[in-house]
C-alpha cells in the first residue's frame, strides 16, 4: 500500500523535508535523527514515487531526500515526473547504498543538490540538508489549496 505520513515538530510554516524511502525502519530511524539534528524541520514521508507525487502538489516542500531504489522506480523517476512541480528553490538529495563514484550520472543533474551514501550515517544527512539549504533559509509559505498540517504522525494514504 502506497502511504505518507507527516511529522510536525513545530506549528506555524516551518520548512519541510520529504524522505521518499520504502524502508520502514530506516525511515523511522531517518525521521528520529533528523527530529533531533533538524528541529525546525517538519517532515513529510512517502514510501514510493506514486506516494509522493500527491506531496509535492500540495505541499511546499523545501527538500527532498530520496531513496536512490524506491519499488516503483527511482529517485530519478520522482524527478522527472514532478519535474513541473518542483520550485527552482526545492534542494534534492539522493540516498543510496551505492558509493558517490557509482552515483556520478546522477550527481551531474542539475536538478540534484546533493547525495549521502547510508553508510556515511545520518548526522551527514542532516549536516547536508544545513549545507544546502543555509541555516538562514526562511520558512516559505504554503502554495494556494496547500495545508500547513499541524498533527505529528497523522496517516495520509496516496492512490
Amino acid at each position: 500500500m502506497q502511504q505518507a505520513n507527516w511529522h510536525s515538530n513545530r506549528s506555524g510554516n516551518s520548512r519541510i523535508i520529504l524522505l521518499v524511502e520504502d524502508h520502514d525502519m530506516y525511515r523511522d530511524v531517518v525521521r528520529a535523527a533528523l527530529g533531533a539534528y533538524l528541529p525546525e524541520y517538519d517532515l513529510l514521508e512517502a514510501d514510493c514515487v506514486a506516494a509522493a507525487l500527491p506531496l509535492l502538489k500540495t505541499r511546499r516542500i523545501n527538500v527532498v531526500v530520496a531513496d536512490m531504489t524506491l519499488p516503483d522506480g527511482s529517485a530519478i523517476d520522482l524527478l522527472e515526473q514532478s519535474a513541473s512541480l518542483l520550485s527552482p528553490e526545492v534542494k534534492v538529495i539522493v540516498l543510496s547504498s551505492h558509493s558517490a563514484a557509482d552515483m556520478l550520472p546522477v550527481l551531474s543533474r542539475h536538478d540534484v543538490h546533493g547525495f549521502i551514501s547510508k553508510e556515511q550515517g545520518l548526522k551527514a544527512l542532516a549536516d547536508e540538508i544545513t549545507s544546502i539549504c543555509g541555516p538562514e533559509d526562511a520558512a516559505s509559505p504554503v502554495p494556494s489549496g496547500g495545508t500547513t498540517g499541524t498533527g505529528t504522525g497523522r496517516l495520509m494514504t496516496a492512490h
